[in-house]
């Protein structure tokens, strides 16, 4: 009774090496497909013939790559269609699987923490960034430094700040500068703000831009939102004395940058041609 049995499991045994053989000649057939399509940039059509790879031959991870970047080819920041979110979707799940057992690609970890960015997993990003400062502590100062950009972007602006501080100094500059650019964008566009919120946020960006230029004194962007920055002080201040103070401190750093312009520009030009 039991022989049939017996017969049908040895025959699967026998005959499953043979199938899995077959699934990755085929797989290897439509991941080849897959790139053809992909180098004649025709990346929708690219896009199932690499998952449909993956699908043969689970083994094949070296492929989530590829599935990866014809997903990102697709996708397009800022576009809430379903489709789109469809392509941000897979785009993440396939550098997170691609980078289980490829961890040493640096590129796909930069597309991965663009995607978490992107999307607006912004938890997900700085947790992202922590563990990559705990397997690249050398590179600590360039992973803070994206995870100012974060808190910049998503308004965390104290928080921001204070992280920009703590940066080596060549990176520290930048980072204060764009901290400071964002609070004055802020209090300039942002109706909702009432006076003290906006005398905070002007005091802040003030903090943050004398602290880069404190490291860099000849930084022209700084200089310039420095000025505009006094300019802003003086919109938000009542006391008309402190308001005609900030005006000429104001005016005093429009022109030490536009000094500071002439100055590079005469010597660049005074420079002999090589």
């Amino acid at each position: 009774m039991h022989r049939p049995t017996t017969y049908l499991l040895a025959l699967l045994l026998l005959t499953a090496p043979v199938l899995s053989g077959c699934n990755k000649v085929r797989a290897r057939v439509e991941l080849k497909k897959g790139n053809a399509l992909y180098q004649e940039e025709s990346y929708a059509k690219a896009l199932p013939q690499f998952q449909k790879g993956i699908e043969l031959d689970p083994g094949a991870t070296f492929a989530w790559r590829s599935v990866a970047l014809s997903a990102l080819a697709l996708y397009r920041p800022g576009d809430a269609s379903k489709q789109n979110r469809e392509y941000e979707r897979i785009a993440i799940d396939a550098l997170e699987k691609y980078l289980e057992d490829y961890p040493k690609d640096s590129k796909a970890h930069e597309y991965l923490l663009s995607m978490y960015v992107s999307s607006k997993q912004n938890d997900k990003a700085m947790a992202y960034i922590d563990k990559q400062i705990e397997a690249e502590p050398e590179k600590r100062g360039e992973l803070e430094a994206m995870k100012v950009n974060i808190l910049t972007q998503t308004g965390q602006l104290e928080a921001a700040a204070q992280l920009a501080q703590q940066l080596p100094p060549d990176k520290r500059p930048e980072m204060l500068y764009g901290v400071g650019v964002s609070a004055w964008d802020k209090v300039k566009n942002d109706p909702s703000l009432d006076n003290a919120a906006r005398e905070k946020l002007v005091d802040l960006g003030l903090r943050s831009i004398k602290q880069a230029l404190d490291v860099r004194p000849e930084y022209f962007e700084a200089m310039v939102y420095y000025g505009l920055l006094y300019r802003q002080k003086a919109d938000v201040t009542l006391d008309e004395v402190k308001k005609q103070e900030y005006l000429a401190l104001a005016t005093d750093w429009r022109n030490k940058a536009i000094a500071l312009q002439k100055s590079k520009s005469q010597a660049a030009q005074a420079k002999p041609a090589a």
